[in-house]
């Protein structure tokens, strides 16, 4: 059976740069620090030595599938492991998942994967994010971030990988983690953040401390689905067979068999005010720039059409209902 291990490393410069002054001499392990956030994780480790790979569900408490996806590799990976190590996280929002939030913690209201990479000394949700950066991410050679519905929103299957052209074997090395994961839609990012401290997102924050990393969605509009959960299983096998973490199977059967569309960039289109969101679009479909996206109406009555400002292909939908001002409607993978 596999083992529950912490890991700790003092990471003094990351410290410095979190805001948290003075940081301590030597990061403490949960065992002495009894308010840390929980971080439930398992670590399989394989028969010889190669990377290790960190597979994180949960971030948002609302990403269901994807921390069922974990959980069941948690059960049946560790006999397949021929090398290397596997870090296995769900759920990684521990406090939003049990009290059913879809994105923030019922601690601080904070959204996760807003606040990387954390701060030593913060909120809960900030502590969190730094515990992880120190546990996780800095005892990783890769790290994938699974995503997905969570149940307010439709959304295709895709990757995130950042390339912010400071190291271009980390881009690159992302870039393949992507591939091997055989989603039919990549979004390598050259328009995101530069420098740790404005990451926002894990897999940003782990990609500018070195570690490639990808976030990764598949197909659903609900917080439960057994074909996402299957879809996830699926893809992390094909990864780490890609890294020759695991046998290749016998007879595989690609999910998408053709050669990834490559995208350099998204786009965001939010809700102008609070008011009603109608879609006309749906995860997947390619669109024109200037193609109508949906009908909204604000608490005035007024009706506006949200169309794109770009080509490309949609990745999220909300769904139809009552939204906030700023709210994002639709995120489009832009065409270059």
């Amino acid at each position: 059976m596999p083992s529950r291990v912490w890991f700790t490393r003092s990471l003094v410069p990351l410290l410095l740069a979190l805001g948290c002054a003075p940081p301590p001499a030597a990061l403490p392990t949960p065992a002495v620090a009894p308010d840390a956030p929980a971080l439930p994780y398992v670590v399989l480790t394989g028969r010889r030595a190669g990377p290790t790979v960190a597979l994180v569900a949960g971030v948002h408490g609302g990403k269901v599938a994807a921390v069922r996806a974990v959980e069941s590799l948690q059960r049946t990976l560790g006999d397949d492991l021929l090398r290397g190590r596997v870090i296995l996280v769900a759920p990684a929002n521990l406090a939003g998942y049990r009290a059913g939030l879809a994105q923030i913690s019922p601690d601080d209201s904070l959204n996760l994967n807003r606040v990387f990479p954390g701060v030593v000394c913060g909120d809960p949700t900030e502590r969190l994010a730094s515990r992880i950066m120190r546990e996780i991410v800095a005892n990783s050679d890769y790290l994938v971030d699974l995503h997905g519905s969570d149940g307010d929103e439709a959304v295709g299957r895709f990757a995130y990988a950042a390339r912010p052209g400071i190291e271009a074997r980390v881009d690159s090395a992302a870039l393949r983690l992507a591939t091997a994961w055989g989603v039919p839609t990549i979004v390598w990012d050259d328009a995101g953040p530069r420098t740790l401290e404005t990451a926002r997102f894990l897999q940003t924050a782990a990609h500018l401390s070195g570690v490639p990393a990808i976030t990764v969605f598949e197909a659903g509009s609900t917080r439960e689905d057994s074909v996402a959960t299957r879809h996830f299983v699926e893809g992390a096998m094909a990864l780490l067979a890609e890294l020759r973490m695991v046998r290749a199977p016998q007879q595989a059967t690609a999910l998408h068999a053709d050669a990834p569309q490559i995208l350099p960039r998204r786009g965001v289109m939010t809700a102008p005010a609070a008011g009603q969101w109608s879609p006309r679009v749906r995860p997947g479909q390619a669109i024109a720039a200037g193609e109508l996206l949906g009908g909204f109406n604000d608490v005035a009555g007024a009706h506006t059409e949200i169309r794109s400002t770009t080509a490309g292909i949609v990745l999220h939908q909300r769904l139809p209902g009552v939204t906030t001002a700023g709210t994002p409607l639709v995120i489009i993978g832009v065409r270059p």
